[in-house]
């Protein structure tokens, strides 16, 4: 049973159609004492208390990773994507996609209707199947009409029989605790018609201060489509503030920020008392928000004037004066403060150890299980999520992407139960374990038996029989030895373990110009980074920098020496021809249709990232983000020692009234004998005629025969083949589907280079 979604949608999708189960003889309920605590087979009451495990773990206070680490942990995550596929990456940095969206991307990022499917609500107290009428009312209501007919939805046709079009992107902050749905509804909905406890179209909860951007808005307008960095989804609109650029950067990378300029929740979840919240002149703000664990509030100073004797009848000791974000009238980012007690935070994040990881699991214990958060509750993925943001890990939203996590793990398909027990002996407390459907917390072995803890569904009373299921829907302890559904006990379902730890095969994915590079010491302004993303498939071993060009904030106010012996520039451009040195890397241009040549550059670098990643190739990207501190020296300098070829991405500026067409900078004459150039320049017009053929063959226009002599700093200091791509110029059209057809043949160009 599924429905056509996107990944990270269905991978969500499929947690609730396998149930968690595990066996239970009796409980403590079934014995003499009716009033005794609910306990799973071999669970004493003394093993529901945190201490308990920590006295009988190894180093329990013994730092396992520094905030440096799980920075860099964090990183490989990010970079991270499912075994065997393109897509999906574990976890998205908002911050490096397109400030549009296509039509095409929308279609296959929102459910789609599959007849296989089944769904069932309640109406008058009578249960009622969805019918395929149904599901042209969701697509009403989530305004698809731009975007594809109901026929396209439904799979019954290829073409959407609608226009191509880009759609902007809007950065946004979530300002209480929320949810994402796969349709804009709060209605519950169930595939199964005699199990009500879990909603089908509850995709996860999302807590206060999470950056999302916005893609797409319902045709009431009371619904956002929106994505997080772990999943998509539909959430209400009176839950979301739009913000700044320079707002948005503030919600990212705590492992990465200062310990004084946040705090994080690790209470299971506090009522913010109406009294702790300061008076400001903020009269948009009512709402007394409820923090949840792995909340992230950002810190003010308690002697800044404005927050001098605000309260009436006490000082609050033991304190913080946190941030509270909330939207203003006008749907834009708004922030409150409030005092909030020390005790369910702590300044920063936790020391990751095991005691601390335990202290936060044991803090739910008992509380219920909430498929894809849904009553303000957890899953057994959410569940752990929360619990290791408080030490700054970025998680994936689900079971499955949580188990392809990278880190020291162990597979346990395969193996003898005695060498899975074996396996597990092995793990410190803390240590995820997880088949499909299901992931949870390693605690500790006593007399044979090891112990979890997690958010889970149901027991079964007789693992043989399977007679009738005990819906438990709680945060709970169990050994490995019960018994799910299919009749097997965990721990012979058990497919892997995770230990938050390098496993030997991280790579630095970043790379920062090193001042020991040939021609670094040129260099103005290099505190930026490149980064590198390798192939999954069919890795050819060849690494091909893309530089987006432009997008260096103050660029233009630098000048840097146009040749490493300090002679004259040959042609003019940016600069004119005679002048030593040149602007360290200029601004760009402005498009016909108002969109700046740097934003284009970057999202056809990422298009061609994708695409050449397809073709095994890796990846440096010298430009991932719309302000990267590097100038053009540095660029060429980073791809001088990471890459085989450089290709900068660019669109002319000119005093053309229509697109002139395509062409690449060409060597002129007199820089061939230039130390480096003249150990790169045939090559490097071999590269350009390449493209440029492979740009004709996706029948563009090229200018004249499609090269331009130009002097450019990037020439000047490559020591490798280096080409500047002209695509076209300020009329050219930026749409989504007219730069992938650029792309494309760029590609059949780089492919066309590198198979002679």
């Amino acid at each position: 049973m599924q429905i056509k979604l996107s990944c990270l949608v269905f991978a969500s999708l499929i947690l609730a159609l396998a149930s968690i189960s595990c066996a239970s003889s009796s409980f403590s309920a079934d014995s003499d004492n009716q009033n005794a605590v609910r306990l799973a087979p071999d669970v004493r009451q003394e093993m529901l208390d945190a201490s308990y495990w920590i006295s009988k773990t190894r180093n329990p206070y013994k730092i396992k990773m520094t905030k440096e680490q799980i920075a860099f942990w964090n990183k490989q995550v990010v970079q991270a994507t499912m075994p065997e596929t393109d897509s999906p990456y574990l976890v998205s940095d908002l911050r490096k996609f397109d400030s549009v969206i296509s039509s095409a991307e929308l279609r296959i990022s929102i459910i789609h209707y599959n007849q296989s499917i089944s769904w069932y609500t309640k109406r008058r107290d009578e249960i009622y199947r969805l019918t395929e009428s149904d599901w042209h009312s969701f697509y009403e209501k989530m305004h698809f009409a731009p975007l594809g007919t109901f026929a396209y939805f439904s799979g019954r046709q290829k073409n959407p029989g609608v226009e191509a079009m880009d759609f902007p992107v809007r950065k946004a902050i979530v300002v209480r605790r929320s949810d994402l749905r796969l349709v804009p509804d709060d209605t519950v909905y169930t595939d199964d018609n005699e199990y009500w406890y879990d909603d089908t179209a509850q995709n996860s909860g999302i807590l206060m201060n999470e950056p999302v951007l916005v893609l797409w808005t319902s045709a009431d307008k009371k619904w956002f489509f929106v994505k997080s960095n772990f999943c998509n989804g539909w959430i209400h609109r009176e839950d979301v503030a739009f913000c700044t650029d320079k707002e948005f950067e503030r919600y990212f990378d705590y492992a990465e920020q200062p310990e004084s300029s946040f705090i994080t929740i690790t209470a299971d979840r506090f009522v913010l008392p109406a009294e702790y919240t300061i008076p400001q002149n903020a009269k948009d703000f009512s709402a007394v928000p409820e923090l949840f664990m792995g909340t992230y509030l950002h810190t003010a100073d308690w002697n800044d004037e404005r927050f001098s004797d605000i309260f009436s009848e006490r000082t609050p000791y033991a304190s913080y004066i946190a941030e509270i974000p909330y939207k203003k009238a006008d749907e834009s980012l708004g922030i409150a403060y409030a005092s909030v007690p020390g005790g369910i935070c702590t300044e920063g994040l936790l020391e990751f150890t095991a005691a601390n990881t335990l202290t936060l699991a044991f803090k739910p214990l008992g509380n219920r299980y909430g498929w894809g958060g849904m009553n303000d509750s957890r899953d057994c993925s959410e569940y752990l999520k929360d619990i290791f943001r408080c030490f700054g890990f970025m998680l994936p939203r689900n079971s499955r992407l949580q188990m392809a996590m990278p880190g020291e793990t162990i597979a346990f398909r395969k193996k003898s139960n005695s060498a899975r027990k074996s396996a597990i002996s092995s793990l410190e407390a803390g240590a995820i374990l997880g088949f499909p459907g299901h992931v949870f917390m390693y605690l500790g072995k006593e007399k044979g038996n090891h112990y979890v803890i997690s958010a889970l569904g149901a027991y079964y009373p007789d693992g043989k029989t399977i007679e009738k299921q005990i819906d438990v829907n709680s945060v709970n302890v169990n050994t490995v030895e019960v018994v799910r559904k299919n009749g097997k006990n965990w721990l012979e379902n058990l497919t892997h373990a995770k230990s938050f730890a390098d496993d030997g095969s991280f790579v630095e994915y970043e790379i920062p110009l090193n001042p020991k590079w040939k021609y670094a010491d040129f260099s103005k302004i290099n505190t930026g980074s490149a980064y590198l993303y390798k192939a999954k498939t069919n890795r050819r071993n060849i690494t091909i920098a893309v530089n987006a060009g432009h997008g260096a904030k103050g660029g233009n106010l630098v000048k840097t020496y146009s040749h490493p012996d300090k002679s004259p520039k040959l042609t003019g451009g940016t600069d004119p021809a005679g002048v030593t040195e040149s602007t360290a890397i200029s601004g760009g241009m402005q498009f016909a249709d108002g969109k700046t040549e740097a934003e284009v550059n970057l999202r056809t670098a990422r298009f061609l990232k994708d695409a050449l990643l397809k073709k095994g190739f890796d990846v440096l990207m010298i430009r991932d983000s719309d302000d990267t501190q590097l100038d053009n020296i540095a660029r060429t300098v980073i791809s001088n020692n990471n890459a085989r070829i450089h290709i900068a991405i660019h669109f002319d500026s000119d005093a053309q009234t229509e697109d002139k067409g395509c062409f690449y900078c060409g060597v002129p004459p007199d820089l061939r004998k230039l130390f480096p150039v003249k150990k790169h320049w045939k090559e490097s017009e071999r590269l350009g005629q390449c493209l440029i053929d492979g740009l004709r063959n996706q029948n563009l226009p090229i200018y004249q025969n499609g090269s331009l002599e130009v002097d450019l700093t990037q020439t000047s200091y490559s020591t490798i083949p280096t080409v500047d791509i002209e695509l076209g110029n300020q009329h050219t059209p930026t749409d989504t589907e007219s730069l992938k057809i650029r792309v494309d043949g760029l590609v059949m160009g780089i492919l066309q280079f590198f198979s002679k």
